[in-house]
């Protein structure tokens, strides 16, 4: 019953997308023809365009997964989703008209009924999103959760998941674990078959959240699958599976790929694209930069413009990685060694001035350019360091599953110079797990924004 309800609300969806689709299409239409123009009789023809816009919407929304069942996920996805749909049937509309009509569309009536429908379709995606949660809030339709066994990502489970309840998850109770029961106040089940629980208490969910410890646990839990109808859920632990996991199929096995980032091809060349375009554009604005830095390094210090230093960049290739030089040169190479500490002896005054505000980074877009490095990812680490972190911090080698790059998630949220690698660690594997164009064009965008002077760099 509860989730023919929630069809139900899907369904309500559709149709509010298809009036808020179709009020920006006739008011677009009344503006551009009534308001600023004649119609001339147009009025059927951009009545049955009006329903073919809002089948291609439909379709699209569809197809980009718009017409699931609420899930956990940001706002700002579902509604960039939704622009991107909305573009992308504006397009189509016009491609259409193009080939098969003998007749223009309006390209003022296009332009109109994109800018109304943005507006219209997220008002009404936002009103219904409200609406929902304020269903869960009062404790309607929501998902009956059932927790069973206990290890650290189980207790990360539970408490995201009791920061959020607008999202409808109520936990009925704690099977196998009267310790964490206890501690996050939810009812302590008595030892039995866990079909007995799933039986009395009729979970949606059932959470299976055993340490790799416990496999044999977990297995003969998930033995018992087969036989309910609620969805089982395994929490795996952040060690064995830090920046995500594909589901995949060899010579018909079934097998999970662990700690494999999502493979999108077309991400991936879009990505590669934007790095060329921008890190050559990059290197001709700022030219007339370069060289009068350049020129102030070669007034205030003796030593080379550049300064170049081996680098690990994705699946542990090492390149060398240039910056402006911003250290004294000393015969024995001890300028090379050691970690940049504040006040440190072995920068140029000049030095420490490029390297607050990350001037001392711009000659990294010829390593984007030449490929060894992208514009966004986790920062490049020396070797010699590399393999001191391995050994002290869990999964630290792991952000090695994409490209270094020049600016970073850890980066922008202020994680860089001499601060807690555990930290960085957990920012980049965070990213590599979540990893779209449109987050790094945010990364970049917080970038700019943030500016380039940091109190850590140095």
């Amino acid at each position: 019953m509860i989730k023919s309800y929630r069809h139900s609300f899907l369904f309500q969806l559709l149709i509010l997308d298809g009036i808020a689709t179709a009020l920006a299409w006739e008011i677009a239409y009344y503006i551009r023809f009534e308001i600023l123009g004649e119609g001339n009789g147009w009025e059927l023809t951009f009545l049955q365009l009006g329903v073919l816009m809002v089948i291609i919407n439909w379709f699209c929304f569809n197809t980009n997964n718009l017409y699931q069942d609420i899930e956990v996920k940001p706002w700002y996805k579902e509604f960039l989703a939704v622009s991107f749909c909305i573009a992308y049937g504006t397009v189509s509309m016009a491609v259409l008209y193009y080939f098969f009509s003998p007749t223009r569309i309006s390209r003022g009536q296009l332009l109109l009924y994109l800018v109304l429908a943005e507006f219209f379709l997220i008002l009404f995606r936002a009103t219904f999103r409200n609406h929902i949660r304020n269903l869960y809030t009062k404790g309607k339709l929501i998902h009956r959760v059932l927790m069973v066994g206990g290890g650290p990502q189980a207790e990360k489970y539970i408490n995201a998941m009791k920061n959020a309840p607008e999202l409808g998850y109520r936990f009925i109770g704690w099977l196998d674990d009267e310790r964490l029961a206890e501690k996050y106040t939810i009812p302590a089940l008595p030892e039995g078959p866990i079909m007995d629980a799933i039986e009395t208490w009729k979970p949606e969910f059932v959470v299976l959240g055993y340490s790799s410890r416990n496999r044999d646990k977990a297995s003969l839990a998930l033995e018992h699958s087969f036989d309910s109808l609620a969805s089982f859920i395994v929490l795996s632990e952040t060690s064995s599976n830090a920046v995500g996991n594909t589901i995949d199929e060899f010579l018909g096995i079934p097998i999970v790929r662990i700690n494999q980032p999502r493979e999108d091809f077309f991400g991936g060349l879009l990505k590669r694209t934007m790095d060329i375009i921008l890190s050559a554009c990059g290197l001709i604005v700022l030219s007339p930069l370069f060289l009068l830095l350049g020129i102030l390094i070669k007034l205030t210090s003796s030593g080379p413009v550049f300064f170049k230093q081996e680098r690990m960049t994705i699946d542990g290739d090492i390149f060398p990685m240039y910056k402006f030089r911003s250290m004294k040169v000393f015969v024995d190479g001890t300028n090379e060694k050691g970690w940049t500490v504040k006040n440190d002896p072995r920068i140029t005054r000049f030095g420490a001035f490029l390297r607050k505000t990350s001037l001392d980074e711009f000659p990294q877009l010829w390593n984007v350019l030449k490929g060894d490095m992208s514009l966004v990812g986790p920062r490049p680490e020396r070797p010699i360091y590399i393999n001191e972190f391995r050994k002290k911090v869990p999964a630290y080698m792991l952000r090695h599953k994409m490209k270094a790059g020049i600016t970073g998630w850890a980066q922008v949220n202020g994680w860089r110079g001499d601060t807690s690698i555990e930290k960085r660690i957990e920012f980049d594997l965070y990213y590599i797990r979540h990893w779209t164009v449109w987050f790094d064009i945010k990364i970049l965008i917080l970038t700019f924004l943030r500016g380039f002077v940091n109190k850590n760099a140095y």
